[in-house]
């Protein structure tokens, strides 16, 4: 409890199950609890970095819209990252956003002007 600073839970629709979002004291414990997040697979429980709205939907653009050229995307430590088809870990550049925002979601038609 000393690495925490302050917690608590979000609102939500039907209020069951309730995110509950942490703020800790030092970046390296942050840095401790996602590098072990791994081990909670198959439990029902997730960490997540708490993303800013443009770069939740960049990394979603990321893993969505290019599945056959990517095979896996994540963010970590301010960074989206992603895997490409030759499985070489690349990182998405700020300037790059606009590009990736712009590219067609699958299996949807063009927006006509």
């Amino acid at each position: 409890m000393a690495d925490i600073d302050i917690a608590h839970r979000l609102p939500n629709k039907n209020n069951q199950n309730r995110d509950i979002i942490v703020r800790l004291r030092s970046r390296q414990t942050k840095s401790g609890i996602l590098s072990n997040r791994k081990k909670l697979k198959g439990s029902n429980i997730y960490i997540n970095d708490d993303l800013t709205k443009l770069n939740l939907h960049v990394l979603m653009c990321v893993k969505k819209k290019m599945t056959d050229e990517i095979s896996d995307a994540w963010y970590s430590n301010g960074k989206i990252l992603y895997k490409n088809h030759k499985n070489k870990t690349e990182m998405v550049k700020f300037k790059e956003y606009e590009h990736w925002i712009n590219l067609p979601w699958p299996n949807s038609s063009p927006r006509r002007a």
